[in-house]
């Protein structure tokens, strides 16, 4: 132990009234607060907003976004990236994104190693929220104008097999359990939901905050729960086809 480490426990344990006395006045430093002064405090609150924003759009636009279109097979017009640049892990993915895509750089993109060129398709106009994790093998298809909220796994694989001798020799799972994932366009994903296997979202659905789905979300429902199961039946909005056809 080094000679300040030797005085700071001899501080924190009081072992003389010497160090007692510091001890009292380091207490009462930590006491001390500055009173809000009006005008200054406030002045200076914005100003540290406005040069936060300034250095990650500035960040954004010079660094995190030409370096993540580099990766991109196809990628269209107004891309945002929000906060930095996703990480990319696994097989090489096939990127290809759409016009005014929304990335969260707090996000992960993996290509399973049970499939050759895994492809990840992101639709114009689509959002994909704060530490979203996609695994794509043989393919996931994100249509247009959805919305993929914070913290969701969208899985096209098992990871590991189900077979426990496999599992124990740190084998993968058998090509033929990668299977695509379609979520269609004007989706809307809850927080924390799974999205699995060889499953289909259909147009204008929603999929409910944690819930697991295994199965086929028809269009315009409501689903919830685990494994999720239709709750509600949507209407149909009049405008939804124009609406569609105006972010292409």
């Amino acid at each position: 132990m080094g000679m300040i480490d030797q005085v700071v426990q001899n501080i924190r344990h009081r072992e003389t009234p010497f160090y007692d006395r510091l001890y009292r006045l380091a207490k009462l430093a930590m006491s001390v607060h500055v009173p809000v002064i009006p005008g200054l405090h406030h002045a200076l609150y914005y100003e540290r907003r406005l040069r936060q924003r300034s250095w990650r759009n500035l960040c954004r636009v010079l660094y995190y976004e030409p370096m993540f279109k580099t990766r991109c097979e196809e990628v269209g017009s107004n891309l945002r990236l929000i906060d930095g640049i996703p990480l990319l892990m696994g097989n090489p993915i096939r990127l290809r994104v759409g016009h005014d895509v929304t990335i969260s750089g707090v996000t992960t993109f993996l290509g399973s190693k049970m499939a050759r060129d895994p492809i990840l398709e992101i639709g114009s106009g689509s959002y994909i929220g704060y530490q979203t994790s996609i695994v794509t093998g043989r393919g996931v298809h994100i249509g247009r104008q959805v919305l993929i909220s914070n913290r969701v796994t969208i899985a096209a694989d098992d990871s590991h097999p189900l077979d426990l001798i496999r599992r124990m020799r740190n084998l993968p799972p058998e090509p033929d359990t990668v299977k695509e994932i379609w979520i269609e366009d004007q989706a809307w994903i809850g927080e924390y939901a799974a999205i699995l296997k060889g499953v289909r979202v259909g147009q204008g659905a929603v999929v409910g905050a944690h819930a697991v789905v295994t199965k086929d979300v028809p269009a315009f429902t409501i689903v919830a729960g685990n494994p999720a199961r239709v709750v509600k039946q949507l209407p149909v909005p009049e405008g939804a086809a124009e609406m569609l056809r105006g972010g292409e």
